[in-house]
């Protein structure tokens, strides 16, 4: 029978999502906790692979055990299992053909950065501490612009990037609340580092330093190189929602 969870987690102690020889991560965490349950081992696919230090409250996992569970069973037994790091929100019996990456038609990411010279210490590690101007009317600007098919090539590695590195944004907008912001950006797809770099170039328009037209020649492709201009750190990125139709949850 084919299950769906939704996840949260502190990306802090993981090297990522995706399951590598050696190292602790989410995906080799949640297979070896449910392989225990199952007797047998189990293998799990995740909506998202989150690089190392990425967080995450809405991904979604699917896999398969050979004898029913009740989920709130299941939640249960999940929960007295796992570290304390990672969280299963909700639990649902999937069809067969449901596949929690294959089946998503878009994802969701958060970016939180902190404005203020001070900041709480139970923020500080999932957030990027950055200046003030982020209430410039050039950002509302950059994120229209990222509305739409662009080749997003200049905001992926090189080394990692794809033939076609062409994505279609659905929305990406700014929130602020007092010192918070929150980047918010779906899609059908992402590259690697793709969030990232994007925050890392919203600095730069927030603090003067790059213009909304420079920015929208890198949507084409064009213009400066990445290496230039820098990264955001992976505190302040989550996987925060991702979308099907049907959801596993109705």
């Amino acid at each position: 029978m084919r299950y769906a969870l939704e996840i949260a987690y502190d990306g802090r102690p993981f090297s990522g999502w995706q399951k590598q020889p050696g190292k602790k991560t989410v995906q080799g965490v949640l297979e070896e906790v449910l392989s225990r349950l199952e007797g047998a081992d189990v293998h799990v696919t995740g909506a998202g692979r989150t690089d190392a230090g990425v967080h995450a409250r809405g991904q979604v996992a699917s896999f398969e055990l050979s004898k029913p569970w009740e989920t709130e069973r299941l939640l249960k037994a999940l929960e007295n299992n796992l570290p304390p790091e990672i969280g299963v929100l909700r639990a649902a019996i999937a069809s067969d053909q449901f596949n929690a990456r294959h089946s998503a038609i878009w994802r969701e990411y958060a970016y939180f950065l902190w404005t203020a010279s001070y900041c709480y210490p139970q923020v500080r590690p999932f957030v990027w501490r950055v200046r003030s101007g982020w209430d410039s009317t050039d950002l509302l600007l950059a994120c229209k612009a990222l509305e739409g098919e662009h080749d997003f090539a200049l905001f992926c590695p090189q080394s990692e990037c794809p033939p076609n590195s062409v994505r279609r944004v659905l929305r990406a907008g700014i929130v602020r609340r007092r010192e918070w912001v929150a980047f918010r950006i779906r899609a059908t797809g992402f590259l690697f580092h793709m969030v990232r770099n994007i925050v890392q170039d919203l600095k730069s328009i927030a603090e003067g330093k790059l213009s909304v037209d420079a920015f929208k020649l890198s949507l084409k492709g064009r213009g400066e190189q990445r290496s230039n201009r820098g990264m955001a750190p992976a505190s302040g990125l989550f996987l925060w929602k991702v979308g099907y139709s049907p959801s596993p949850w109705e």
